[in-house]
C-alpha cells in the first residue's frame, strides 16, 4: 500500500509543477523605460576592439619561396588609430625578439609594415605580431609557415 501512495503523491506534485515555476520579471516595463530615457554614456561595449592583424604577403597557404615580401596591414577598430610604436614581432617557442630587425627593413605607414627581400631559412617558421591601437587595446596573431628547401 505504502508504494501507492508514494506514486500518487508524486504524480500530484507533478501535475501541479507548471503552476509552481511562474514567469517573473528581471527588469519591470517602468526601469526599461526609465533606463531608455537616461543618458547614455559610452561604455566597454561602445569602446573600440582590439586591433585586426591581416598578412597580406606571403601566402603561407603554402610553401614560401625565398626571398619573400611581407606584407602585414593593421585596422585599429572604428574610432582608433593604430599606435606603430606599440608594435613586437617575436619568432618561434622561444619568443626572439626580431621587432627591431624587422622594423629597420620596412616600409611603414599608419597601418602597413612592407618589407622585401626577407631572407628565412628552409622549415617551419612561427611568427608572433602584436600591436595595439590609441586606446590600448592590443592585438596578437602568430603565423605559422613553411619556407620551401
Amino acid at each position: 500500500m505504502r508504494p501507492r501512495l508514494v506514486i500518487t503523491a508524486l504524480s500530484f506534485v507533478l501535475l501541479a509543477l507548471p503552476t509552481i515555476a511562474q514567469a517573473w520579471d528581471l527588469v519591470t516595463p517602468a526601469e526599461d523605460a526609465r533606463d531608455n530615457a537616461a543618458p547614455h554614456r559610452p561604455g566597454p561595449a561602445d569602446l573600440p576592439g582590439p586591433p585586426l592583424i591581416q598578412l597580406l604577403r606571403p601566402d603561407i597557404s603554402r610553401p614560401v619561396s625565398n626571398p619573400t615580401t611581407i606584407e602585414v596591414r593593421f585596422s585599429a577598430g572604428s574610432g582608433a588609430a593604430i599606435d606603430m610604436r606599440s608594435f613586437r614581432a617575436t619568432y618561434g617557442w622561444l619568443g626572439i625578439n626580431i621587432t627591431s630587425r624587422l622594423l629597420a627593413h620596412a616600409q611603414k605607414t599608419p597601418n602597413t609594415l612592407l618589407a622585401s627581400n626577407v631572407d628565412l631559412p628552409p622549415g617551419d617558421h612561427r611568427v608572433t605580431l602584436s600591436i595595439a591601437n590609441m586606446s590600448g587595446k592590443r592585438a596578437s596573431q602568430t603565423f605559422r609557415f613553411s619556407v620551401a628547401r
